[in-house]
């Protein structure tokens, strides 16, 4: 009678296609798991680049927000203090043509220097920038900066910022 080999007995036969079909269902579990993890994995990054997106998108925004209301205001109190100067103005001039001027006209003339009048120096209030002082003295800021040494932004020499108290030169 043949011998069988012991691989060939059927404890070895049912114990291979054991192993077989574990291998298969564990490969199967695995695969399904990956597909999960890598759809995850790319949701993440997707959400963390639109929330970048609208960080950037909220930083760029907030910046221009910022520098409308800056324009607005400076463009408003420009515009206050030529409107200021034109009713000062014209209240000196109708001050002028009658024969006693009152008191309270030149008080209001020189609000924030009383050396404007004089017209050779002027003293910087407080809120004042180039073009406010452009436009109460009547002097281009350009030439005001040239006699003081100052830069067209406003800045003396030493780099300091113009400020309040400070006196320019306007002849």
């Amino acid at each position: 009678m043949s011998t069988k080999e012991p691989w060939n007995n059927e404890i070895y036969r049912a114990m291979k296609e054991e192993s077989t079909e574990m291998k298969r269902h564990d490969r199967g579990r695995d695969e399904s798991k990956r597909p999960l993890t890598t759809r995850f994995l790319t949701f993440l990054v997707i959400l963390m680049f639109i929330l970048v997106g609208l960080a950037i998108g909220f930083i760029l925004w907030n910046n221009q927000v910022q520098n409308t209301a800056s324009i607005a205001k400076s463009f408003h109190q420009s515009s206050s203090v030529v409107k200021t100067e034109e009713s000062t103005s014209q209240a000196a001039a109708s001050s002028s043509t009658e024969a006693t001027p009152p008191a309270s006209s030149s008080t209001v003339a020189s609000s924030s220097s009383s050396s404007v009048e004089s017209g050779t120096t002027y003293t910087i209030a407080t809120g004042d920038y180039p073009s406010t002082i452009a436009a109460k003295t009547g002097i281009p800021w350009e030439t005001i900066a040239s006699l003081n040494g100052i830069t067209a932004d406003g800045y003396n020499a030493d780099g300091s910022a113009i400020h309040a108290g400070q006196v320019l030169k306007l002849k």
